[in-house]
């Protein structure tokens, strides 16, 4: 009988796999060159990816557009509200219009036609404004002079010229020749310039009537602390005239003539007149000139 031949050991299991190695060259014999082993190959990880760079901009394409100019827009507000604010912001509109035309200019951006709008409603506007304060001005100019003419044709009897807080000097005024013969003034004036006593009529209630315009052959003195001859001479005057035309007629307790004159400076540009007035308290009726005069009360004259 013949025995078996021995054969690969029985493994348990499954059989171990190949060797993860690369095979091993053939045996060329004793002598023969050994070739180096061969490394397997090495696999890097793969670089990240490099974000390319953005074109360049082609020379000619128009910049994105900027959008409407606040200045402008701010202008324009301004230039309206100045309607609401009494013109107080028109100034202010105009100024940044101007501002605003111009550096819309420089960058291109819309609002053009808000500052150009807002320039002329706030140069408008202004203008009125300053016409406005021009006259407010004015008005209290002259407002200032007329209160300042005077308090009274002359000191009166007694008075103590030239004392602390008196008038010592004629005021600057200009006596008006409008005034005739015959026209009754509603109070007595007590400016120089008799500019508040308004002329009524005669036939309604009033305090004084012109009885004639008298001619001067010589200035009134500008200084009042002393007697002026050619007042003086103006009042006698103006009392005979009274007299010679009120007669016997009956006046009131209360009742004096009395001088109004063209100021010095007035008499050396060439006026040379003044007025006689009488006036009466109560104010009375009628025209002395006309021959209807009717006092308020009876006092012989």
């Amino acid at each position: 009988m013949s025995t078996p031949e021995p054969g690969p050991p029985a493994w348990p299991g499954t059989a171990p796999s190949a060797s993860p190695h690369a095979p091993l060259p053939p045996y060329a014999g004793p002598g023969a060159p050994v070739a180096p082993p061969v490394a397997p190959p090495v696999t890097w990880p793969p670089a990240p990816p490099v974000a390319l760079p953005a074109p360049p901009v082609a020379w000619g394409a128009p910049p994105p557009a900027p959008g409407t100019d606040g200045l402008a827009v701010a202008a324009f507000v301004l230039a309206l509200a100045s309607f609401a604010t009494s013109l107080l912001t028109a100034p202010v509109g105009l100024g940044l219009g101007i501002a605003a035309q111009r550096r819309v200019r420089r960058s291109g951006a819309d609002g053009r036609g808000l500052a150009i709008a807002a320039t002329w409603i706030g140069g408008v506007l202004t203008a009125a404004l300053v016409v406005g304060l021009g006259f407010v001005v004015a008005l209290g100019i002259a407002s200032t002079a007329s209160t300042a003419s005077s308090a009274g044709s002359w000191p009166a009897p007694g008075d103590a010229a030239g004392a602390p807080g008196e008038q010592t000097t004629l005021p600057w005024f200009e006596l008006g020749h409008d005034l005739v013969p015959g026209d009754c003034l509603a109070t007595a004036p007590e400016t120089y310039d008799m500019s508040d006593a308004g002329v009524v009529d005669c036939a309604s209630g009033h305090a004084t009537e012109v009885l004639e315009q008298l001619s001067m052959a010589e200035p009134v003195r500008a200084d009042v602390t002393e007697p002026d001859a050619a007042y003086t001479a103006l009042l006698d005057r103006c009392a005979a005239v009274a007299e010679r035309l009120v007669g016997s007629t009956a006046l009131p307790a209360e009742s004096w003539a009395d001088v109004y004159f063209v100021h010095p400076d007035q008499w050396a540009a060439g006026d040379r007149w003044a007025y006689c007035v009488l006036s009466t308290e109560p104010a009375g009726t009628g025209s002395v000139l006309a021959g209807t005069f009717a006092a308020g009360s009876a006092a012989e004259v």
